[in-house]
């Protein structure tokens, strides 16, 4: 039970986590335009991988202070909707990755392969394997985001149920959720919209790991 009485550890990967994805949401381009464009600009972006490897650490981290979350919440009456949210935060986290990691891999050498080829032919094929393959990135995208809303409205119930935390973090928890769930059913993956919901999410977290880190000690 000390372990999650004092949640240092969880509380600092939470919010460390979601400062780092944070910072790299803000640096990150915008990519307009067709697939050319895009290669381009992440050609000309020169700390690409950087970034990219903010948010997957970023990733990382935030699932092990959600992890935190439920634990804290293990012996109350939240313990139910708590393990429900971080098995659904693992298989949202995953496909969170994907995206990310295709384009902090074969993203980032079709960017370079585009810009740095001699022949026209190994442009127009880097160009092609994108257009083809990023959609993908972006499908993948649309069903994190709602998966985080799904992972959210766990969590708000773990929150609320618990009665340990403030019941306003439960309430922005259902307001993520249902922020997050219209957006990926209703915009195309294609639009940055969804964006702006997982920020929401990621300030939510934020919240939460404030929330975490200023909780006193309770007599066992």
């Amino acid at each position: 039970m000390a372990l999650t009485r004092r949640p240092l550890f969880y509380g600092l990967l939470l919010l460390s986590g979601s400062l780092l994805a944070a910072a790299a949401g803000w640096m990150h381009p915008w990519l307009n335009g067709d697939g050319a464009t895009q290669l381009a600009t992440v050609a000309a972006t020169g700390h690409w991988r950087a970034i990219h490897w903010s948010l997957l650490f970023g990733l990382a981290f935030m699932y092990t202070g959600l992890i935190g979350v439920a634990l804290r919440h293990g012996e109350t009456a939240g313990s139910a909707p708590g393990r429900a949210g971080i098995l659904l935060a693992g298989f949202g986290f995953s496909v969170w990755s994907l995206n990310i990691l295709f384009m902090v891999g074969a993203g980032y050498q079709l960017a370079h392969a585009y810009t740095t080829s001699d022949t026209g032919l190994t442009g127009t094929h880097a160009v092609f394997i994108y257009d083809m393959l990023h959609p993908i990135g972006l499908a993948a995208e649309r069903l994190a985001t709602f998966m985080l809303g799904l992972v959210a409205y766990m969590f708000g119930w773990a929150i609320r149920n618990g009665g340990v935390w403030p019941k306003w973090l439960a309430w922005m928890a259902w307001l993520v959720a249902a922020v997050d769930g219209v957006v990926a059913l209703v915009f195309s993956e294609f639009l940055p919209v969804m964006y702006y919901g997982q920020a929401l999410f990621i300030i939510w977290l934020a919240a939460t790991a404030v929330v975490m880190l200023a909780e006193r000690r309770q007599p066992q």
